[in-house]
């Protein structure tokens, strides 16, 4: 039977400050052992990797999180290699963005990519707790940066294709965690020495559509791409 990518919630209710939602981690477990997202009020990023889940807090750092724990955004599967490719030479960023150019059979997909390895340098960012109705673009401007040197991890993401922007975050979305599963954060870039990379192809997509009053009532008139830009890359 073919697993299907879940997404907890449009990536537009983000956008627009809703970052409260009931769906708990022990609904995403139900969905999946492998994923990315954030928690209520983004405090803290979200990854989940072999069945654990751990949030990253503002620092960087690491602590496993309850099954009642709630996310108002989060991208998970049950994982499952259907590809798997090499990096067999250190490479710059971009380089590295390069290569990742490579990996799919197809820009149309949506793919989720586990890369283990050992990196020169990475750098990833959290963002602090934050209440709702700021735009996330404008909680994304207080990031903090936690650079790593020399260190060996996990990249956890996924690729979404650009024509579903109000959805997910189009292109390649990682989080990083490194190998004592310590701290990490959302990667802003790295340099990568050596990976081993796994990739799953989704053909089907399940997406949960909030039941709250903001979600209800809102009006998406904001251009997701534009927003997207400004916050996640």
């Amino acid at each position: 039977m073919r697993s299907s990518l879940y997404i907890s919630s449009p990536i537009n209710a983000l956008l627009e400050g809703f970052y409260r939602d009931d769906i708990t981690i022990k609904t995403l477990k139900k969905k999946g052992d492998f994923g990315i997202g954030t928690f209520n009020n983004l405090d803290g990023e979200m990854i989940a990797l072999n069945g654990s889940f751990f949030r990253l807090d503002l620092d960087g750092n690491s602590q496993p999180v309850s099954g009642g724990m709630k996310t108002p955004f989060a991208t998970v599967c049950h994982f499952r290699t259907m590809m798997a490719e090499e990096m067999a030479t250190p490479l710059s960023y971009p380089a590295f963005g390069q290569q990742l150019k490579q990996l799919l059979p197809s820009d149309n997909m949506f793919y989720a990519i586990h890369m283990e390895g050992r990196f020169r340098s990475v750098e990833t960012r959290s963002v602090p707790r934050t209440e709702n109705y700021q735009p996330l673009s404008q909680a994304t401007g207080q990031q903090k940066i936690r650079n790593f040197k020399n260190v060996a991890g996990h990249l956890v993401g996924f690729y979404t294709p650009a024509f579903v922007p109000s959805v997910n975050v189009p292109g390649y979305h990682f989080h990083f965690i490194d190998s004592g599963f310590s701290a990490g954060g959302h990667l802003l870039r790295c340099e990568p020495e050596h990976l081993d990379i796994r990739l799953q192809i989704f053909f089907t997509m399940e997406l949960t559509l909030p039941k709250t009053l903001d979600y209800l009532t809102a009006s998406f008139t904001r251009d997701a791409r534009e927003d997207l830009e400004k916050a996640e890359r």
